[in-house]
C-alpha cells in the first residue's frame, strides 16, 4: 500500500468514527496523517512513530475495537462493520509490517 492509499484509509476510518459520533481518535488519526504527510516512509523513524501512534490507538483498552456500528437491520449492520473491520485490519497489517 502506498502512502496516499494509506492516508485515504485513515481519512475513511476517521469519517466512519465521526459519523458514529466518536471523536475520541481524531487527534491520534490526525497525528498519524501529519507524520505521513511529512514524508514518513517505511523503515524511517517517522514511519516508526506513525506506526506506534496507530498501534497505540488500535491496541489499547478502549481502543478502536470498542467501536461497533449499529444499524436498523442485520444486513446493514454486517456491511458497515465489515467495512470498518477491513480498514482496521489493513492499517494494522501495514503498520506492523516492519
Amino acid at each position: 500500500m502506498n502512502i496516499p492509499e494509506l492516508m485515504a484509509q485513515l481519512v475513511e476510518l476517521k469519517k466512519i468514527y465521526n459519523d458514529e459520533g466518536c471523536r475520541d481518535f481524531d487527534r491520534g488519526i490526525d497525528g498519524v496523517l501529519s507524520m505521513l504527510s511529512q514524508g514518513a516512509l517505511p523503515n524511517t523513524p517517522e514511519w516508526e512513530q506513525a506506526g506506534s501512534m496507530y498501534r497505540t490507538m488500535a491496541g489499547s483498552k478502549s481502543g478502536f475495537s470498542d467501536l461497533y456500528i449499529d444499524r436498523d437491520n442485520v444486513e446493514q449492520r454486517i456491511a458497515a462493520n465489515s467495512k470498518l473491520d477491513a480498514i482496521r485490519q489493513t492499517l494494522w497489517a501495514t503498520f506492523t509490517r516492519v
